[in-house]
């Protein structure tokens, strides 16, 4: 799978780590889980202090070091010592509560989405997005699968790339997804967003779709997820929720961010193209505005 090959191009340090997680053992994940929640610590403890706090092995914590690419646990620290001070310069706010005005609420959010965009800009590496782009400009058809918010990313996902001449459709139900995924051909291409990478409706309508031939695009921000061990080429994105998770508001904007690439790279690629296009349908909607 594509995203292995890229596993030594991704940010160093709690990105990294985050990324990881789903494809961590349960020991793995302890450790991972600890060194999250205690980043300036880890860097000051040995790995036998680390290995008692965490109560695990120092093997496990070699082992996990190593899952996530790294030769042991020094240059695990050196490379969380390098990301942090990034991490720590950035004006952190609490979680959303009852008692918020909403002037703090407006603070707290717009926090949440600058963090999720600009990790997600860290984890975006430019011969995947190449890579995505090509498939997109060389398929006869595209599809965008998603449910809930992740659906409304592939909605507006369809509306964009219609708008400059590409056969696009999103499909935000899992009878529709099976049905299109049993008709596909090594010509069609599934782009496939979900945060976690692990909707149950949407890997088996994937698993359908890849035994066509079709080519797979997967948008997550879980490494080890289902999603990428079908998926031809992964585009990380990185979302940090509130409380109120059901609203996946972090995810669902690092998501758009990762269309509006795709978009403007295939837009690029055929520039005449795609003003040609644009023209022809502001052209169709003027009727629509009032002047």
């Amino acid at each position: 799978m594509v995203i292995e090959q890229g596993k030594g191009g991704l940010p160093h340090g709690y990105l990294r780590i985050e990324s990881h997680l789903d494809a961590l053992k349960p020991a793995e994940k302890k450790v991972a889980e600890y060194i999250l929640r205690n980043i300036p610590e880890t860097i000051r403890l040995s790995i036998t202090k680390l290995a008692e706090n965490v109560g695990v092995s120092e093997a496990t914590i070699v082992k996990f070091c190593q899952h996530i690419g790294y030769s042991g646990y020094q240059e695990l620290k050196i490379m969380l010592a390098k990301s942090s001070e990034e991490q720590q310069s950035e004006n952190i706010y609490g979680a959303i509560e009852a008692d918020d005005t909403p002037n703090v609420i407006i603070e707290k959010i717009f926090q949440i989405y600058n963090q999720s965009l600009n990790n997600t800009k860290k984890l975006l590496q430019n011969a995947d997005i190449q890579n995505c782009v090509k498939l997109i400009l060389q398929a006869r058809r595209i599809y965008f699968f998603g449910f809930g918010a992740s659906g409304i990313v592939a909605l507006d996902a369809e509306q964009k790339f219609k708008r400059i001449d590409h056969i696009a459709e999103a499909l935000i139900d899992n009878h529709s997804q099976k049905t299109v995924s049993a008709l596909l051909s090594e010509q069609d291409l599934v782009v496939a967003i979900s945060d976690s990478g692990r909707s149950r409706e949407l890997i088996d309508s994937l698993e359908v779709a890849k035994r066509t031939g079709a080519k797979i695009i997967g948008i997550t921000s879980n490494l080890g997820s289902p999603l990428t061990q079908l998926a031809h080429h992964i585009l990380l994105t990185s979302s940090k929720e509130t409380p109120f998770r059901g609203s996946a508001l972090a995810s669902r904007m690092a998501q758009l961010a990762v269309i509006d690439v795709l978009f403007l790279g295939v837009a690029t690629a055929e520039y005449d193209h795609t003003l040609a296009a644009l023209n022809k349908t502001r052209l169709a909607m003027r009727g629509s505005k009032i002047e």
